[in-house]
C-alpha cells in the first residue's frame, strides 16, 4: 500500500524536472542575438606603404680651428657650447718670442738706417770734391754700391718686421663665422704644432640633416625638391640639396644631404628619419586592426555578418599594416557588413545584430 504513494511521489519530482528544464530552454530561445560593431566593406585600389631612412642633424659647416705656427697655447676664451661671433677672439698664443724679435728686427733696421745715412752723406762729399780733382772714381763706384746695398738691406729687415707682425696676428684665434662651439680639444699650456685643432666650430644657425638611402632610392629623388623628415617625433620639411657619389661600405648606402626649412634648435648627432610613401596599386579593403583575428596555418580571418545574421569567418591574406589599419584581399565583397571589434565575443555561425551607430558629435555615456 505504501508503493503507490512513492510511485507517485517520484512522478511528482519528475513532472517539477521536465517544467524547469522546458522553462530554460524558453528562456534562453527568448534571449536578443548579441549586438556587434560593424562597418560595410569599401574596396580600395591603392594603398600607401612609409619608408623611414634613418639619419643623424648635422651642423653645414664643421671647422677644426688651429693656428698657423706652432707654439704654446696661453689662452682660451670660449668653451665648449658657447655661442661665438665672426671675428671675436678664440684663443691666443704666447708671443713673447716673437715679441723679443721684433724688438731684434727694429734695433737692426736702426743700425741699417743709419749706415745708409752715413755712405749717403760720404757720396755727397764725394761727389762735391769731384771738379776740382780730388775725388776717387774707386772710392765714388764703392760708395754707389754700398748704399744700393743698405737699401736692398732695409727692405729686407722691413720685410721681416712685417712677417713677425703678421705671426703675431695670427698668434691669435679669431671666429671665421658665427658658430657654436663644438668641442674644445686643447687647454692652456699645452705646446701645440703648425696646424694642431683646438676648437671645432659648428655653424649656429645653418643645420642639415644627412640621411643613408639605398642607392636605387636615391637615383630616384631630385636635388631641389622637398620631403618629409622627422626630428624628436616632429615632422618637418627639408629640402634636397646634394646625393652622395659613394656607398657607404658599411652599410651599402648613399648619403643624402637635406636642409630643413625652418632652422632647428637640436644639437649636431640628433637622430632624425626621411620619411617616404610609397603607392602600392593593388585591389584590396582597408580595415580596423580590431577586425583581424588568427586563423589556422598562420593565416588570418575577418568576420562578417551574412544576410541571415549569421558570424561567418573568411581566409584574408594582409597586404600591409600600420598602426591603426590593414589593407587585406581575400574572399570579401563590397559592402559585406565587417564586424570591427569584440571578436572574441563571437564565434562562426552564431546569431549577431548589428550595434546602432551613434552619430558623429553625439553624447557619450
Amino acid at each position: 500500500m505504501k508503493m503507490p504513494g512513492y510511485i507517485a511521489f517520484l512522478m511528482a519530482i519528475i513532472s517539477l524536472m521536465l517544467t524547469g528544464c522546458d522553462s530554460t530552454d524558453v528562456s534562453q530561445t527568448d534571449d536578443p542575438p548579441l549586438a556587434v560593431s560593424v562597418e560595410p566593406l569599401k574596396p580600395v585600389s591603392q594603398f600607401s606603404v612609409e619608408h623611414r631612412y634613418a639619419g643623424q642633424v648635422t651642423a653645414a659647416q664643421s671647422s677644426a680651428l688651429g693656428f698657423e705656427t706652432g707654439g704654446t697655447l696661453e689662452q682660451v676664451l670660449v668653451d665648449t657650447g658657447d655661442r661665438v661671433t665672426q671675428g671675436q677672439r678664440l684663443a691666443q698664443l704666447d708671443t713673447r718670442l716673437l715679441q723679443r724679435e721684433a724688438d731684434r728686427l727694429r734695433a737692426q733696421r736702426q743700425e741699417i738706417s743709419a749706415r745708409l745715412s752715413l755712405a749717403r752723406k760720404s757720396l755727397q762729399r764725394l761727389n762735391s770734391l769731384e771738379p776740382q780733382g780730388f775725388a776717387s772714381r774707386q772710392r765714388q763706384d764703392e760708395l754707389e754700391a754700398e748704399t744700393q746695398a743698405l737699401r736692398a738691406a732695409l727692405e729686407v729687415s722691413d720685410a721681416a718686421l712685417a712677417q713677425n707682425w703678421l705671426q703675431q696676428d695670427k698668434a691669435v684665434l679669431t671666429a671665421p663665422f658665427d658658430a657654436r662651439v663644438g668641442k674644445r680639444l686643447a687647454d692652456q699650456g699645452t705646446v701645440l704644432a703648425a696646424g694642431q685643432p683646438v676648437l671645432q666650430l659648428l655653424t649656429r644657425d645653418q643645420t642639415e640633416i644627412l640621411i643613408g638611402v639605398p642607392a636605387q632610392l636615391a637615383q630616384q629623388m631630385q636635388v631641389g625638391a622637398r620631403y618629409t623628415v622627422e626630428v624628436e617625433q616632429q615632422r618637418l620639411n627639408a629640402t634636397l640639396i646634394q646625393i652622395g657619389a659613394e656607398l657607404n661600405p658599411a652599410s651599402r648606402t648613399l648619403s643624402v644631404r637635406l636642409q630643413p626649412v625652418s632652422p632647428l634648435e637640436q644639437p649636431q648627432g640628433t637622430l632624425a628619419h626621411l620619411v617616404l610613401e610609397q603607392v602600392q596599386e593593388t585591389q584590396g579593403f582597408r580595415v580596423p586592426i580590431s577586425a583581424l583575428t588568427d586563423s589556422v596555418r598562420g593565416l588570418w580571418q575577418v568576420y562578417v555578418l551574412n544576410g541571415e545574421n549569421r558570424v561567418e569567418a573568411r581566409d584574408v591574406r594582409i597586404l600591409h599594416t600600420n598602426a591603426t589599419h590593414a589593407f587585406i584581399e581575400g574572399a570579401l565583397a563590397p559592402d559585406e557588413r565587417l564586424i570591427t571589434s569584440g571578436l572574441h565575443r563571437v564565434v562562426p555561425g552564431q546569431t549577431a545584430a548589428p550595434a546602432p551607430r551613434t552619430s558623429a558629435g553625439a553624447a557619450q555615456p
